[in-house]
């Protein structure tokens, strides 16, 4: 298993990327928020999403949160990846929920 420093700058930037597509897409799913972050990122997601939906658009949703919380969003990606282990291809990972 590799750490995320232990990437190439490739491997990051995609790792960061693909969590940044699956924390947009659990926040429009409504499967995570934000609102003890202690910041106003859920009230600006909650815009994004509002303007989504008030222009018949819902499909751009992760669009308009991105146009708005882009740096807090690739922030919060790259530290879960930070703190993520990358297997290798002839590895196994069994995954546990706690």
């Amino acid at each position: 298993m590799e750490t995320y420093h232990e990437l190439t700058p490739e491997q990051q930037n995609k790792a960061v990327q693909r969590e940044v597509t699956n924390l947009l897409a659990a926040i429009v799913e409504g499967a995570i928020r934000f609102d003890n972050y202690g910041t106003d990122l859920q009230v600006k997601i909650d815009a994004a999403m509002e303007k989504a939906d008030s222009m018949h658009t819902p499909w751009f949703a992760h669009e308009y949160i991105m146009d708005t919380c882009k740096d807090e969003i690739e922030s919060i990606a790259l530290a879960n990846m930070e703190e993520a282990l990358f297997p290798e291809p002839h590895e196994y990972c069994i995954v546990g929920i706690l």
